[in-house]
């Protein structure tokens, strides 16, 4: 046949080589796009984890910090992934990435954040102190990245208007208000830092400290709303516009408790104010030594 003569074999070759790069590639997308419908979302989270996840392994792994902040990143991590592996366990949908993001956003990267900003106080050394500031530097815009894709997912999981059947809880409209710190924090931290090609990392701030931990605050107090109910309290639709509190405020009717049941539900309510209580009176950094510093960083990195 011609296509075993000398001069066809390269050829044939060549189209062997792109057929199967072909069937990869295909191979791969269809693996990448594991948030249906909007698939551009996976990739922008897998994005964010690889831009956080270095930072989030030294906030783990180094010295410094107190330790019920350290312990917090832990206890954050651990309680996404048993809420993404349970969840993902009952079905993939645009929602249940909702969940998965924000979840990684405010309980792991917004942690190991704050940690990382606290551990600069165990450091004389003006070099590991930066170091320290750029992983909340990284893990901060990691947090931006999760929360923007998890409020992306539901805002495009509902139909479609504005404002429509967005904004209508409280769990929304208190998530809404910690989205909208976190960008203003950012803001502030991109002015105060000066250049973005020599950015002065060493500032402190005291509104920008207070402002952090109010948006931190309001993230996990809407996550744990989102864990008990979903109750409406404004009509949008209506002319003037309707707020009230109905009766059943109060009662757990949640996305949770329907995929998971009442006990779990608490469960990650329990966890989650354990993890906001150690976030916010976390006690002091410990103080490392200069060669101790150093000797970790040189392995991590």
């Amino acid at each position: 046949p011609f296509w075993l003569k000398p001069a066809s074999v390269p050829i044939f070759a060549l189209a062997q080589c792109l057929a199967l790069g072909q069937k990869a590639e295909l191979a791969a997308m269809e693996a990448l796009a594991f948030i249906p419908d909007y698939p551009a979302l996976g990739y922008v989270l897998l994005g964010v984890g690889l831009l956080g996840t270095p930072s989030l392994l030294r906030a783990l792994w180094l010295a410094g910090g107190p330790l019920r902040s350290k312990m917090s990143v832990f206890h954050g991590l651990g309680l996404t992934v048993t809420i993404a592996a349970l969840t993902l366990k009952k079905g993939n949908s645009l929602f249940v990435w909702h969940v998965i993001a924000m979840s990684l956003g405010v309980l792991v990267f917004q942690p190991a954040a704050l940690h990382s900003i606290l551990a600069r106080h165990s450091f004389k050394d003006p070099e590991t102190r930066k170091a320290r500031v750029m992983d909340h530097k990284l893990l901060q815009m990691a947090v931006m990245g999760s929360v923007a894709v998890g409020f992306l997912a539901i805002f495009l999981n509902k139909p479609a208007g504005f404002p429509g059947r967005h904004f209508m809880s409280v769990h929304s409209l208190v998530g809404l208000f910690a989205l909208a710190l976190m960008g203003w924090n950012i803001l502030d931290a991109g002015y105060r830092q000066g250049s973005p090609f020599a950015p002065k990392l060493l500032w402190v701030s005291r509104l920008h400290q207070s402002m952090g931990t109010l948006a931190f605050t309001c993230a996990l107090l809407a996550v744990m709303l989102g864990f008990f109910n979903r109750t409406a309290v404004v009509d949008w639709a209506a002319e003037p516009i309707v707020f009230s509190l109905p009766d059943t405020w109060h009662e757990m009717d949640g996305w949770a408790k329907n995929m998971h049941g009442e006990n779990a539900t608490w469960m990650f309510i329990g966890a989650t104010v354990l993890l906001l209580a150690n976030m916010l009176v976390p006690g002091g950094a410990r103080a490392v030594p200069r060669w101790r510093g150093d000797l970790v960083d040189k392995k991590v990195s």
